[in-house]
């Protein structure tokens, strides 16, 4: 009686070690645009963190390419391009909110895969079913959905239509979600924030930081 009472006492203390262990690792995450108007529905998805993650993104896209004044197209046009040449610097365009989204986003695991062209995103994750019913462009939504069904979507093979396709971003929520999760979380796998913040403290304690009247601007 004694060793089952003992057994059962080390099951009651495994799992609840488990559960506290779980509640521990599962980020917390400031939702700073709950009040927002949903634009974001879609079914078996947690539409909340995937909006919250969209409107950081456009928040750090605009305060880093046009910080004057939001310019929605200007934005997703520079971002965009960017992107698909490798060129976009994001250890300095993303904010510590988008930092914290990434990892809320990464807890999904159903989300996210390796793809031989080097995307992140899992195509079989019931969020791009959706997005390919609602992208608001017609023939941008049949390549997008012909690639999805066939399995065969990458960005060599939908990059350019992409970026030919910016203008509508700022109001096509879905596809701009798209462009949020592919080529912004999406490149952050490969990002290291550690790195880039110990090369700017070398920087800025040896005096190699020098600013030009060419920051800050895009040509």
């Amino acid at each position: 009686m004694k060793i089952k009472l003992a057994l059962i006492a080390i099951g009651l203390c495994l799992f609840n070690c488990k559960q506290d262990g779980s509640q521990q690792d599962k980020v917390k995450l400031d939702y700073k645009h709950a009040s927002r108007t949903q634009v974001i529905d879609c079914d078996g998805v947690d539409n909340t963190l995937i909006q919250e993650a969209l409107f950081a993104f456009e928040d750090d896209i605009l305060n880093f390419y046009t910080p004057d004044k939001p310019i929605y197209s200007r934005a997703y046009s520079l971002f965009v391009s960017q992107s698909l040449t490798g060129v976009a610097d994001y250890p300095k365009m993303v904010s510590e909110h988008s930092k914290q989204v990434f990892e809320a986003l990464k807890q999904d695991k159903s989300l996210w895969t390796t793809n031989p062209d080097g995307s992140r995103l899992n195509f079989n994750h019931p969020l791009f079913k959706c997005i390919g019913n609602e992208i608001a462009d017609e023939p941008l939504s049949k390549t997008y959905n012909a690639l999805i069904d066939t399995k065969s979507m990458s960005l060599r093979m939908f990059g350019d239509q992409l970026k030919r396709k910016t203008f509508g971003m700022k109001d096509d929520k879905y596809l701009a979600t798209y462009v949020a999760l592919e080529l912004f979380y999406g490149k952050l796998y490969d990002v290291d924030f550690n790195k880039q913040s110990k090369d700017d403290n070398y920087e800025e304690n040896s005096g190699l930081k020098e600013h030009s009247s060419h920051d800050g601007h895009n040509h």
